[in-house]
Formats: structure tokens, sequence, C-alpha cells
């Protein structure tokens, strides 16, 4: 799917208009959109927070914003209105947000005053992240990895020599960080990305989408064709779990110290005894790509036709395995 990271994404964008107000989300519910900040024309890439403030960010520069953990939200747009595809919380609170034209945006604490600092590549980026350090990665194609120590001033390349996509960066702490990419690649750093080690291909076909991990030996990657795969070695090994849906899965979640993954036609799945499960909290939504856990019942979930909504998880089956 092109808004999903894959070749082509920045066809697929829809226009968006500017409105810059705050209307109640209804906490069960789609939130209101005719004349709010949210528009059916919304396309959600990525959900971050920072313990204080919540984005959400997504087609042509949408920035969304709540302060009051997602019942409230005010809407901006970023200058030129890129397609923005990434957002990461810094440890000092302030954000980083990547789009699809080679930019990576720097916001405050409250994800305002966002100010645009150029990819000096000619790599398509993917994916970013902000490290426990305050560094800014950025992963994308031909296998490249980019490092900012300077707020995006300078950037450090490096390449697999690959002509591969690297779709998803998650650091766990200041040393272990993974990244997975086309054709199953998978790479792990315990130095902090000063060094990225190949582990074992999930397989040569797969092309990941998503992935989260706990720890830097487990974690969960879902991919193309609606495949998802364990690992509990740290890449070594990988086990393909059942997808009782057969759907795609665009985003992964951990929630309720379980993992949940978001996908096409709002479905919502959980990881129950090694397998993946839809639960009552799909939604009338054409995809799901992004989401982040609100407390022990309620996750914001994140997608495509303006879909921004809070979803109770208190009545999903309980009991994830290992």
């Amino acid at each position: 799917m092109a808004m999903l990271g894959l070749r082509g994404i920045a066809g697929a964008l829809l226009a968006v208009t500017v409105v810059a107000c705050q209307v109640p989300a209804d906490p069960v519910g789609a939130l209101a959109e005719q004349a709010g900040p949210v528009r059916r024309s919304d396309q959600f890439q990525a959900v971050a927070g920072n313990g204080t403030t919540l984005v959400v960010v997504g087609a042509f520069g949408a920035v969304l914003s709540s302060s009051d953990n997602g019942r409230t939200w005010a809407r901006e747009e970023l200058p030129g209105k890129p397609p923005l595809i990434a957002v990461s919380a810094c440890p000092d609170g302030s954000y980083a947000a990547l789009d699809f034209y080679r930019k990576v945006w720097l916001g405050d604490r409250a994800a305002k005053q966002w100010q645009a600092k150029e990819l000096k590549t000619r790599a398509n980026p993917l994916a970013l992240a902000c490290d426990p350090r305050g560094r800014i990665w950025v992963v994308g194609s031909n296998s490249t990895i980019l490092a900012s120590r300077d707020r995006g001033a300078t950037w450090q390349e490096t390449s697999l020599g690959e002509d591969a996509m690297l779709t998803t960066i998650q650091f766990l702490d200041g040393e272990h960080a993974v990244i997975s990419g086309e054709f199953g690649l998978f790479l792990t750093t315990v130095d902090g990305g000063a060094h990225w080690v190949p582990g074992s291909r999930i397989s040569d076909d797969f092309y990941p989408y998503a992935a989260l991990f706990s720890d830097p030996s487990t974690g969960s990657v879902s991919g193309l064709g609606g495949v998802i795969v364990h690992t509990v070695d740290g890449g070594r090994t990988w086990a393909r779990e059942p997808n009782r849906t057969g759907a795609p899965m665009y985003g992964v979640v951990g929630h309720g110290g379980e993992t949940w993954a978001l996908g096409v036609n709002g479905l919502v799945l959980k990881r129950t005894q090694r397998e993946w499960i839809p639960t009552a909290q799909g939604l009338p939504a054409p995809w799901l790509r992004a989401g982040r856990s609100l407390g022990p019942t309620a996750m914001l979930v994140a997608g495509g036709a303006g879909t921004l909504q809070i979803v109770s998880t208190a009545s999903a089956a309980s009991g994830a395995g290992n």
C-alpha cells in the first residue's frame, strides 16, 4: 500500500485543508470531522507521546496534538503540506517527524514550532526513531541508515550495499536497537548504532510493515500477505504465527503488557497463545496503521479515512502467549 511506506507512497496521499480548532473526542467512537481537526481525507501514519502531549501525523503535513490524553485535539499543517510518515518523541520531550520528501521536522514538547531539516541523501526515507541519547535515526531505501547527533544539522550515512528498503527501526535502550527491511532483512546493534549486525533473514520474500520488540530478544514483525513472525532469541530464529484473518497488519502496538496488531478493514488483533486473534475492537476504517496505549483498558488507534479513535480493550480476550 502506498500510504504505508511502500514504493510510490507519495502518489496515494490525499489533500487536506487547514483548520486550527479543538473538539471533544468520543471515547468509544470516531471523532467528529466536518468542522474539527480530523478530516475524512486524513491518512494517519504514526502516533507518539512524551507523557504530556500525544501527536499523530499523516498526509499533507497534518499534525494533530492532544494535551488531555486524546480527549481533544488541535490541528496544524506544516508548510508545504509534506507527507508525514513517522514521528518519535525524544528524551527531552521534543518531537521528530519524518516526511517522504527527505526532511526531518523538529517540534517542541507541545508539538509546536516545527522546523525542517534536510536529509542530504538519495535514499527515500521510510522510518525514524529518536534514541535515548537524543540522536535521530532514519532508515530507508538502498539499505540506508542515517544518524544525526546534532538535531539534524549534520547526518552520518551508512548502507548495507543492498537494493532493499529498511522499513522499521526501534531503540530499546541506549545500546540496543533493531531494524527490519525488505527481503527479510533484520539488523541489531548492541553498541548504540556504532555497528549494525545482520541477523537471520525472516525469509527472502518477506516485506515488513511494522515491528515491535519488548526487549532485545523478544519481538514480533508483521508483513506482506498477513504474515506475522515472532522471535525469542533476538532474530536468530523466527516462528511464523497464525493470523486467523489472513489480512495484512500495518501496525504492532504494545498495550496492557500484551501485543496487538492493526490492519486492513479496521482489524484489531491480539496475540494470544502464539496466534493472532481478531477482537471486538475492529473499526469501520479502510485500514489502521498506528496505535498507542492510553492506560490499562484504552488504546488510541489511527489510520485511513480520518480514523482517530480511542477504543476500549476491557472486553478483549486475555492471556497473551510468549
